[in-house]
């Protein structure tokens, strides 16, 4: 088992306060990594903020043995160096090497970060950002990380009481316009990408849907498709083949390959 290393920054004042770290890590350490072979230890743990958003999430810092920096205000309008401390804590572990760290997560909102982001990534580390769906797809932030978590996956949702009401139940409400609308724009989004993929291909040879997804990837760092109603890129590709848009095909060793349909 290969031992990869692991550190992970949170910004607590640019973060949702609801955020639950149980799953957060449980994702973290299942999943993304090169090989079934590779291990995922969280060797550096630190959360950076005032004191009024490190007590809305004490307990969990506490529970996870995070290491935990007071950065108070130091001007009027409420600004602090949690940034400049994040990023110098772990642009020190480039400097230092021990532990030697492989993967950096940062759980924040601010673009600032993407300084140190990237400065990481010139040495050869994996970055990855934890950030509010608003923001992911934000080209500052596609362009300075590896991968990109949606901090809403990982957030308690409220518990709700439905008021009782006497007479026949009634029908459930449906899906909000804003909800529909939402996922509408993402799956014209996912297309589009599909789309500047399979176009950046030899119309006339055949690729490995396996490497269309590395592609594709590279696209969409925020896992977009998996919020669209597409869910998969199998899905996807299934209706670009029903638009006469791609044809797909099993090679001779049975991997499904695609290309594209000329017009």
């Amino acid at each position: 088992m290969r031992r990869k290393n692991n550190a992970i920054y949170i910004d607590l004042e640019n973060i949702p306060s609801a955020l639950d770290l149980k799953p957060l890590f449980e994702e973290l350490t299942l999943k993304h990594n090169d090989s079934p072979e590779e291990e995922n230890i969280f060797v550096i743990k630190m959360a950076c903020g005032n004191s009024a958003s490190i007590k809305k999430m004490e307990k969990q810092l506490a529970e996870y043995n995070f290491t935990i920096r007071d950065t108070p205000s130091i001007t009027t309008n409420y600004k602090n160096r949690a940034d400049l401390i994040i990023s110098l804590e772990a642009l020190e572990t480039i400097i230092v090497n021990t532990p030697v760290i492989d993967r950096y997560v940062f759980i924040t909102s601010d673009s600032d970060f993407t300084v140190i982001m990237e400065a990481l990534r010139k040495y050869g580390k994996e970055v990855y950002l934890v950030t509010k769906e608003m923001v992911s797809d934000k080209p500052i932030f596609n362009n300075c990380c590896d991968e990109i978590l949606i901090i809403e996956s990982f957030m308690n949702k409220p518990k709700t009481e439905e008021p009782k009401e006497s007479g026949p139940p009634k029908a459930k409400k449906a899906d909000k316009p804003a909800e529909i609308n939402h996922t509408k724009k993402m799956d014209k989004q996912v297309e589009t990408l599909m789309r500047r993929v399979v176009d950046s291909f030899d119309p006339d040879s055949w690729q490995l849907v396996s490497y269309v997804g590395v592609k594709f990837h590279q696209m969409d760092k925020s896992r977009m498709i998996e919020r669209s109603s597409y869910h998969s890129l199998g899905n996807l590709l299934s209706k670009l083949e029903k638009e006469k848009y791609i044809e797909r095909k099993l090679n001779e060793k049975g991997h499904p390959e695609i290309r594209r349909i000329s017009n």
